[in-house]
């Protein structure tokens, strides 16, 4: 049986009207995320007498201890912690979205040199590095705005994106991180949120390299959007009725 002419325009109005869509506008959010323009955006702290911090790094030696470490994963910087004795450092952003967002991706590369023989987490959670107690660890959080750079208090932090843990290889080339964090980002609309790198070493020297950082936004379809994709599948859903009478 045929298809009616109205029934062909209509189809032929959906296949145009998707096609004239626009993708969803996604937003890059974080300033810097490659270091290029060294730490602008960015924010750093040691811990009460830590040896060392976050350094701009370049090349295939760690700012301090001139360990072998692979080149900045993009680009010509990266930013690598280091120290010639123990300490806790923090190198973090502030962000914010303004409204519910589509989705929110969060991607960084990270490097791990740890010149110890394990990784140690001290129980309860620690970045204390002046503990009685081994603290050999890189993690990375998503905090609430308000909250302190060294806390890892469960009302603090919102959602864990990475941590070290015994076992794990001590040495590694740079790996990409990806998470995605709409759901933490969509509860907290308006909010400041911060992505934190922390690193803390007491045993021996631990650099943590990070490049190529990026909070990617996608926005929600426009209403006209959503109500053209409604109408195509009315369409379909009309063909589908025809093709069995």
């Amino acid at each position: 049986m045929k298809i009616s002419t109205f029934l062909i325009g209509r189809i032929a109005f959906l296949g145009f009207a998707m096609a004239v869509i626009p993708a969803a506008d996604a937003a890059q959010i974080l300033t810097n995320g490659g270091f290029e323009s060294g730490f602008t955006g960015w924010s750093r702290a040691d811990a009460l007498g830590s040896d060392g911090t976050f350094f701009i790094q370049t090349g295939t030696l760690s700012p301090v201890n001139l360990d072998p470490v692979p080149p900045p994963a993009g680009g010509t910087n990266a930013a690598m912690s280091d120290g010639a004795g123990p300490g806790s450092h923090v190198l973090w952003q502030d962000f914010m979205i303004p409204g519910i967002a589509g989705q929110v991706l969060l991607s960084f590369d990270l490097y791990i040199g740890n010149r110890a023989g394990l990784f140690a987490t001290p129980s309860p959670a620690s970045l204390d590095f002046g503990l009685n107690a081994a603290n050999q660890q890189v993690r990375v959080d998503i905090l609430d705005g308000t909250a302190g750079n060294f806390s890892v208090a469960s009302g603090d932090v919102l959602q864990s994106i990475y941590q070290t843990n015994p076992g794990d290889a001590l040495v590694s080339g740079y790996t990409t991180v990806t998470m995605d964090i709409t759901s933490i980002v969509n509860a907290n609309v308006s909010n400041t949120l911060r992505l934190r790198f922390a690193e803390t070493d007491n045993l021996a020297q631990l650099q943590a390299g990070i490049d190529n950082v990026s909070i990617d936004v996608q926005a929600v379809p426009e209403p006209s959007a959503l109500f053209l994709m409604a109408l195509g599948l009315c369409g379909a859903a009309g063909l589908r009725r025809y093709r069995r009478i």
